[in-house]
């Protein structure tokens, strides 16, 4: 009887611990997941405003600076007057406050050397060669050791007077060969994808609040899970374990020695009713030994 109620006990608190636990991973990870999306979708839309600010300032230069600029003698270059070159300032100055954006439009073969394409640029702008149906890139990369969501997009020749510039040396203006020589950002092509437009958003710090929330809600589940684990062990030990311990107790003593300890009247009511059931068991089992024990005469009678 004792293993049996061990083994019931065991089952309860097999059972308990199985389903939180497969509540607090199930509920971790849905609660991670959600606010993975949510969190992945905020720096996305942080990351496609910031964007758009940096193309309007690209072509509002391409639509107002650069025809201005572009009737001035041919005497000085003037690096406002190149899409590019606005739209990177603007953004330099939009995010002085020291974070961690950036915003580039790099190319295999810039005109400006600070604008040459890294190794991860140059693969972008691979694939953009390759896929000529894709107009958008993204995902998380490494820099420093520090994870960073990009958004790219490719840099293609479509308007003719791109050439203008960036043909040849010899049809390009003469103080911009000045200023960057005659091998930089030249042999350009209409149609060519020559660069990539990225956008750089630092995600690490949301990414710590997101595991920094589900280490909170895991501690809150593990702690449910024990308040309520007492809750429903401890009053089933009480109430139905022990008694039920103690009943087997004293039915064995009695059933060896007549042991007339007095049955548990605590407990469920379930245990109560079998606890008298018992008793009675007992005290009918008792008065039917002792007649049978009483002495007889001879021809039967007591």
């Amino acid at each position: 009887m004792k293993t049996t109620m061990n083994s019931i006990s065991g089952l309860v608190r097999r059972a308990t611990v199985l389903v939180f636990a497969v509540a607090i991973i199930a509920g971790s990870a849905t609660f991670y997941l959600f606010f993975n999306a949510a969190t992945m979708k905020h720096v996305e839309d942080e990351a496609r405003t910031l964007l758009s600010l940096a193309v309007a300032a690209r072509n509002y230069t391409i639509d107002n600076i650069t025809p201005l600029l572009g009737q001035l003698p041919d005497t000085n270059f003037n690096p406002e007057q190149v899409p590019s070159f606005a739209a990177q300032t603007l953004f330099r100055k939009l995010i002085s406050d020291g974070s961690n954006y950036t915003y580039r439009e790099a190319a295999l073969n810039p005109t400006n050397p600070a604008d040459l394409a890294d190794s991860f640029e140059a693969d972008l702008i691979a694939d953009f060669r390759r896929n000529d149906d894709v107009s958008e890139m993204q995902g998380i990369k490494r820099v420093e050791g520090t994870d960073t969501f990009y958004i790219a997009r490719p840099i293609t020749i479509t308007n003719p007077a791109c050439l203008a510039c960036h043909s040849t040396a010899d049809k390009a203006p003469a103080a911009m060969v000045a200023q960057y020589g005659i091998v930089n950002g030249f042999g350009w092509q209409l149609g060519e994808t020559i660069g990539v437009q990225i956008l750089t958003v630092p995600v690490e710090d949301e990414f710590q609040s997101i595991y920094e929330l589900v280490a909170i809600f895991f501690v809150m589940l593990t702690a449910l899970f024990v308040v309520v684990s007492l809750m429903v062990t401890l009053p089933l030990q009480r109430n139905v374990i022990q008694p039920l311990r103690k009943l087997a107790d004293i039915a064995d003593r009695s059933s060896l020695r007549g042991d007339d300890t007095p049955l548990p009247k605590h407990g469920a009511g379930e245990i109560q009713q079998l606890s008298a059931a018992i008793s009675r068991l007992r005290s009918s089992l008792k008065v039917s030994m002792d007649k049978s024990n009483e002495p007889t005469d001879q021809d039967g009678s007591q």
